[in-house]
């Protein structure tokens, strides 16, 4: 069985190395709090890190994760704190459950599309869409793993499946919602 500390050394140690890949310069110090490994990181890069609205940090927790429990199921969640901000200090920490370990958020009313939000311009929305499409195509074809993207309206799906038409290693799904007709979410994987 191994100890927490040193699941604690190979985080560190591990986040320090993808920041460093990332081009990134971060000091990573590692602790346990409350039965959880918190990776304290503070950089001049913060808000890179950060990104916006979390995602980048989110995304940095969740693959780090995967790979702390890919040898170590028994591994506890190992959450970020980039200069004093975590995404799980927002009240929205979906991680903590083990049901839901390694798997993407649940929408929320305030995650939705900004489609579905007024006041917003809709060909912004419709860039943001297509880069997460490609950063998820990418990242399916690095690890073979399919990515489920959050529900979304019919518009949505389609620019997901309209940006990824010509990918000859990817293919698209759209899965209903549980006893939703309009949000459906995208999966996103391997031919």
């Amino acid at each position: 069985m191994i100890e927490n500390s040193e699941r604690i050394k190979k985080a560190s140690t591990t986040m320090a190395t993808m920041l460093d890949y990332l081009g990134l310069e971060a000091d990573v110090k590692g602790e346990e709090r409350n039965g959880r490994i918190v990776l304290l990181t503070s950089s001049s890069d913060a808000g890179r890190i950060i990104g916006k609205k979390g995602q980048s940090l989110q995304s940095l927790e969740l693959l780090l994760n995967r790979m702390a429990t890919k040898n170590d199921i028994e591994c506890p969640w190992i959450s970020i704190d980039i200069d004093g901000y975590s995404k799980g200090n927002n009240g929205r920490d979906f991680k903590g459950d083990p049901k839901r370990r390694g798997k993407p958020p649940v929408a929320r009313r305030e995650d939705r599309s900004s489609a579905e939000r007024p006041n917003n311009k809709s060909s912004e929305n419709s860039e943001n869409i297509q880069l997460q499409t490609l950063d998820a195509s990418k990242e399916v074809k690095r690890w073979g793993e399919s990515i489920t993207l959050p529900p979304m309206n019919s518009h949505d799906r389609r620019i997901v499946h309209m940006t990824l038409k010509d990918d000859t290693e990817i293919k698209t799904e759209s899965i209903p919602v549980n006893g939703s007709d309009r949000l459906k979410t995208v999966v996103i994987s391997l031919k």
